[in-house]
């Protein structure tokens, strides 16, 4: 049951990016409601905010839908996320202090702790979620010491995007097993090091590898089936 408009915001967000509407699908009002618990006023202020994020699309008359995915779409998300997270990077190791460094290793810590978990278990898409939110926590806290809140703004509305289209699009959810890994630790020591071209060159490597459509060592083939409906559960994160 979503008691306020913050907290089915987030309900819908997690169902948008986890496949719960599959591409171009639409989001019926009243079945919301009776799903949800929630009035019409809270609803309607959560679609609309889910709206202006680009996650759905309003069409007068006929309501909300979930945006269509393509190509497109995926290529302008990710190349607005490296051009955004490159630049907050930048600035975050030239001003992060010794608490950015403690939370930038939590960070790391957390997320490979679970990427492990994910690849020994071999279930990725029970965890997927848990990793999507420590995913998102590991670059956030990259990021975090830009000073920048208006940037950090549209870099979560290019992740969004970003996400969606790797968990309905791109084989176990964008996840690369030891790939992605990888590429985080790389991330992540570059970083802490405050080695910048490293660390950029990292980033760059981590996000533009996604349009391959490939993310693990051993190829697998793409999904032809619409995104696996998640079962979605709690939990928000900082914007």
């Amino acid at each position: 049951m979503a008691t306020d408009s913050e907290e089915l915001y987030e309900t819908l967000r997690q169902g948008l990016i986890y496949g719960r509407w599959k591409s171009g699908e639409r989001l019926i009002p009243q079945h919301l409601k009776e799903e949800l618990s929630c009035t019409s006023s809270v609803l309607r202020e959560a679609l609309l905010r889910l709206a202006g994020e680009g996650l759905i699309v309003s069409e007068k008359n006929l309501g909300f839908r979930a945006v269509t995915h393509s190509q497109n779409t995926f290529r302008e998300a990710a190349h607005l996320r490296l051009i955004l997270e490159r630049e907050a990077a930048e600035l975050s190791l030239e001003r992060g202090d010794f608490n950015w460094e403690l939370a930038l290793t939590a960070a790391y810590q957390k997320l490979a702790y679970v990427e492990r978990q994910m690849i020994d278990s071999g279930d990725v898409e029970q965890l997927v979620q848990h990793w999507s939110l420590q995913d998102w926590n590991f670059h956030y806290t990259l990021m975090s010491a830009c000073d920048s809140a208006l940037l950090m703004r549209a870099y979560k509305t290019a992740f969004d995007t970003f996400r969606m289209y790797a968990v309905a699009q791109i084989p176990e959810f964008g996840f690369g097993r030891e790939v992605t890994m990888s590429e985080h630790k790389a991330i992540y020591e570059a970083a802490i090091n405050r080695d910048v071209a490293g660390c950029l060159a990292a980033i760059e490597t981590h996000v533009t590898v996604y349009q391959n459509k490939n993310r693990s060592e051993t190829p697998l083939p793409l999904k032809g089936q619409p995104a696996a409906r998640l079962h979605l559960t709690g939990g928000t994160r900082k914007a």
